[in-house]
């Protein structure tokens, strides 16, 4: 028997990542956007889920304002974090 979990909140945060950041207007490079997404999901509560019907229940209450509110917090704060102290040259 194989245990199966998935933390839910990296699909959340990657679907609203590329948005955030360019609404931001800082780099979309991959180290920028790795760095913003590991900075974020360090700052949200994690929603693993394991079963068909734990998945469907972290998603619909994905769709919850408060939820939403969250995510979009997260990801901000993280992008201005990163665009200040970006891993590579601004010139690339």
């Amino acid at each position: 028997m194989s245990i199966e979990f998935k933390n839910l909140m990296e699909d959340i945060v990657l679907q609203n990542l590329d948005g955030i950041m360019k609404a931001q207007g800082g780099c979309t490079c991959d180290y920028c956007k790795s760095d913003v997404a590991a900075y974020t999901l360090n700052h949200l509560q994690p929603h693993y889920v394991s079963t068909h019907y734990g998945n469907l229940m972290v998603r619909l209450q994905s769709y919850e304002m408060q939820f939403f509110a969250d995510v979009v917090s997260a990801i901000s704060e993280a992008a201005a974090i990163v665009a200040k102290n970006p891993r590579h040259d601004r010139s690339t």
